[in-house]
């Protein structure tokens, strides 16, 4: 991958006295704990991987790592959000995942001198927990089970990479829409009672997920509304018909009514 460096800059602080609860054993442990993946590890080995990490706490815009940057830490996120995308050639942004606290990643580390491939960015304030690479790898050495899940975890992850791929190449804008806003209310949607609201993303960030632009993601924002199949609202969409849009996301065929009956 070519070096498209996005804007921003690599900040790692040290722990605050003010903030001194933050890096303590317990603190990484209960994110531990909460990350579906490592629910059949054994508490000890838990507590024991973490003792290893360190804290890390970003700012709006920095950067966790960029592309082509050496491997060198676990990152698991107890705070914050994170963005990882890449940037075209033509300086076009794609999303590829957006994290939400307790989630790992940078399990790229476990496959040898890797780079890795994309860029990671906080979108607010974000508190990370950090492991070095030499000891989480003589970590699992004696805790395969810790290496199992984190295989486990990738493994989910390469699978959707490898689904949004195949929607990029074979579908429309309308359709990959359709299907992101499915997926978005079924992990992060809230119930209302209008219907399921997405919150906290805005249109620019919406069209990087779907692999287009701004001007042709509203325009098919607008005809979702106007079926009212969605309410628009300031970084907040609310899915009006959630049986709707699962139906087009599953069947391509299926058209999109172009006005509200």
């Amino acid at each position: 991958m070519s070096a498209n460096y996005p804007k921003g800059k690599l900040i790692f602080l040290k722990h605050g006295s003010g903030e001194k609860t933050m890096g303590t054993r317990d603190a990484v442990l209960r994110s531990l704990e909460r990350i579906p993946y490592f629910k059949r590890v054994a508490g000890e080995e838990l507590a024991s991987l973490a003792g290893l990490a360190k804290p890390r706490y970003l700012k709006k815009g920095d950067l966790v790592f960029a592309a082509d940057q050496v491997c060198r830490h676990l990152h698991i996120l107890q705070s914050g959000e994170i963005k990882i995308y890449v940037v075209s050639e033509q300086g076009r942004e794609q999303i590829i995942h957006l994290l939400k606290p307790f989630v790992f990643f940078g399990e790229e580390i476990l496959f040898g001198e890797n780079r890795y491939e994309a860029n990671a960015q906080a979108l607010g304030k974000a508190t990370l927990y950090e492991i070095d690479k030499e000891d989480l790898e003589s970590f699992i050495l004696s805790n395969p089970q810790v290496g199992i899940a984190m295989l486990a975890h990738f493994g989910e992850r390469l699978k959707r990479l490898m689904k949004m791929i195949g929607d990029m190449a074979l579908k429309d804008v309308q359709f990959r829409l359709v299907c992101r806003l499915v997926q978005m209310a079924d992990e992060e949607g809230e119930k209302t009672k209008d219907g399921i609201a997405i919150n906290g993303l805005s249109h620019e960030e919406l069209a990087a997920h779907v692999g287009t632009v701004r001007e042709h993601l509203s325009r098919c924002l607008t005809r979702l509304q106007n079926a009212r199949l969605i309410k628009l609202g300031r970084k907040r969409i609310i899915v009006q018909d959630i049986d709707a849009l699962r139906d087009f996301s599953q069947n391509h065929r299926l058209g999109i009514p172009t006005q509200s009956d």
